[in-house]
């Protein structure tokens, strides 16, 4: 099981509870993408992207595996701390 900061939990929580507020999740579903993100941030090769090809240039198919855990690991930070950023200023403005 992967260990997150608290950093990344709480932009995670903030995420996803507003994701289901939205409704653009359901409960279930947003269970089902935590379940998700937990299997890409365990150590080892990507399981998630493994038979996935992002590109193909000159007919060469480029893999969109991130096999460094690390690097899935900042790519979710960051993406979870830009939505909290965002969902944190559409409160702001709201208000």
């Amino acid at each position: 099981m992967a260990i997150v900061t608290k950093r990344f939990r709480d932009n995670f929580e903030a995420f996803a509870a507003h994701r289901v507020a939205s409704g653009a999740f359901s409960a279930s579903e947003m269970e089902e993408f935590r379940a998700l993100v937990r299997k890409d941030l365990e150590p080892g090769p990507d399981q998630i992207r493994a038979a996935v090809d992002c590109l193909v240039v000159a007919g060469v198919k480029i893999p969109a595996t991130i096999d460094d855990a690390e690097e899935r690991y900042r790519l979710w930070d960051e993406f979870f701390a830009a939505e909290a950023e965002d969902i944190a200023r559409e409160r702001r403005m709201a208000a």
